[in-house]
């Protein structure tokens, strides 16, 4: 039984006839317009077909933020094949994993990579011949250049191709911060359906999004949230400023420079503008800014205030995962209100919180957050445990805890894996790290389990100061022994100048409490 083949992105040969020399996508060093974008994608599905790539076949893609990765995502969009980011802080032995698992059969690079690529070659068996392909100068013979793929097009007829033998979608593969990275899949039949569409219009009147958004993609393209705003622009004919890595005086620079209307960013992202001078800023131009969206990892009221305080009333957050896309949402307008809080439940998704015997919880008590909306993945790929221990019933679960109020706000307070458990007793870091983190002097906080003989588990704590302060243990015991209970109190303190992140900003909590393991 097969599949009939994903139709080819009628949408980019609508924009490259309407306006071919806007600009479609704007990297570092070239920008090209929707009237290349069309032409090159189209030549190098070509190209790729002719080496043996088949709809329904995965492409890999190892690269910072830059145009080759959207020639190379429509190019499979033509072939109706589904493309796998790879993280670019990855080693030799990750990169292998997830090329491998996803089966796939071209893998493009950046050049900046090959030292973790090209000596393991023999470790990608599922590649075509000439599977290798590099973005940039290479010292290495056998692996085929990139631009070399835009020559000598071959006659293909991308409307006639033959029709796929197996699912169509891409893959998100997770980030890890628990163990081996899991494919998230959706299917693309799904991606057409009714309720999908109108999911999108949601988030499209939400944020305002329009023709004429000017997009800039400041995460790594393999994460799925920006990524997937980012597509959301180009579905719309918008225009995407690319950064290659995130820096937030060249943030804030490009803002000004190309009228940016809106961006994804992280917690640590919002944080580290605050941290940029007046100065510096004096004399750019922020007034085209229409939605800055904050996701991935929980964001401090303080960030959040004074963001918007310096930037304008511009931030949206909001709650999801990769494997159930945007649950809930809230407004600069409610942020101003309940700034510790994630928004109420997104249009057309449905929120229950469990205790741990599977039983809803009532408003203003912690339960474990399942969500279901129509931009669920369906499965894990290769791993049907794993598609089975997310789900609940049609809830699926990221695994973090939540708290509803009376008027249908949620506030995630903790994840499952991250609770302590003290003598029997439950403790949520995320509660002591709220708490702390209203300490002047202490710019942030990771709360994490230390072993114990005695009680099982004992409270560590990492403290990363703010500039020139001088706050001590003493200060924070004695703060903290007014603010909560003795069990919650940390019996450890490491001061540490920047705590472990992963490069979507979540903090790796299982590297912190690696540390505590090799102390003892």
């Amino acid at each position: 039984m097969t599949e009939s083949t994903q139709k080819a992105p009628k949408w980019v040969e609508m924009y490259a006839g309407m306006y071919p020399d806007k600009p479609a996508v704007i990297g570092q060093k070239r920008t090209i317009t929707w009237g290349m974008l069309n032409e090159r994608s189209k030549a190098l599905a070509k190209k790729m077909f002719s080496m043996g790539l088949r709809p329904g076949d995965q492409v890999a893609i190892m690269a910072y933020n830059r145009p080759e990765c959207y020639e190379i995502i429509e190019a499979v969009n033509w072939l109706g094949c589904g493309r796998v980011f790879i993280g670019y802080r990855m080693k030799a032995p990750e990169i292998e994993y997830i090329v491998d698992h996803s089966d796939s059969k071209l893998l493009f690079f950046l050049n900046d990579f090959e030292e973790r690529i090209m000596p393991h070659r023999e470790n990608y068996k599922n590649l075509l011949p000439n599977g290798l392909i590099c973005m940039g100068a290479t010292s290495y013979e056998n692996v085929l250049d990139f631009e070399e793929l835009f020559a000598n097009t071959p006659d293909v007829d991308l409307n006639n191709l033959p029709p796929a033998v197996k699912r169509t979608e891409g893959m998100v593969y997770t980030s890890g911060t628990t163990g081996k990275p899991k494919g998230a899949s959706r299917n693309v039949a799904n991606l057409a359906s009714e309720s999908f569409m109108n999911h999108m219009k949601s988030i499209i009147e939400l944020f305002k999004y329009d023709n004429n958004e000017v997009h800039l993609l400041c995460c790594p393209i393999y994460h799925s949230g920006p990524s997937f705003y980012a597509f959301l622009t180009l579905m719309l004919g918008g225009t995407l400023v690319l950064q290659e890595r995130f820096d937030p005086e060249e943030f804030l620079s490009l803002v000004s420079k190309h009228g940016i209307t809106s961006s994804h960013l992280v917690p640590t992202m919002i944080s580290s503008m605050l941290d940029v001078s007046e100065d510096f800023t004096k004399d750019l131009d922020f007034s085209s800014l229409k939605s800055l969206l904050l996701s991935a990892a929980p964001a401090q009221p303080k960030h959040k205030l004074g963001f918007m305080e310096r930037f304008g009333n511009v931030l949206y957050e909001y709650y999801g995962s990769t494997e159930t896309g945007i649950n809930t949402c809230i407004t600069p307008e409610e942020i101003l209100q309940y700034p510790s809080s994630v928004g109420k439940a997104f249009p057309d998704n449905e929120i229950i919180l469990l205790d741990p015997d599977g039983k809803e919880v009532p408003d203003g008590e912690r339960g474990e957050l399942y969500a279901h909306g129509p931009i669920m993945i369906d499965y894990y790929y290769k791993d049907d445990d794993g598609t089975k221990d997310v789900y609940n019933g049609k809830y699926m679960t990221a695994g973090d805890i939540a708290i509803r109020d009376k008027e249908g706000y949620y506030y995630i307070v903790d994840r499952v894996k991250d609770m302590i458990i003290r003598g029997g007793v439950n403790i949520y870091p995320a509660e002591i790290e709220s708490e702390m983190n209203k300490i002047p002097g202490i710019k942030e906080v990771a709360v994490v389990g230390k072993p114990d003989s005695h009680f099982g588990e004992t409270v560590a704590c990492f403290v990363v100061r703010e500039g020139g302060s001088d706050v001590t243990e003493d200060i924070i015991k004695e703060y903290c022994a007014k603010q909560m209970a003795n069990q919650k109190i940390p019996v450890l303190f490491d001061f540490v100048d920047e705590l472990p992140r992963n490069p979507t900003g979540k903090v790796l909590k299982r590297e912190l409490r690696d540390r505590l393991t090799d102390a003892v």
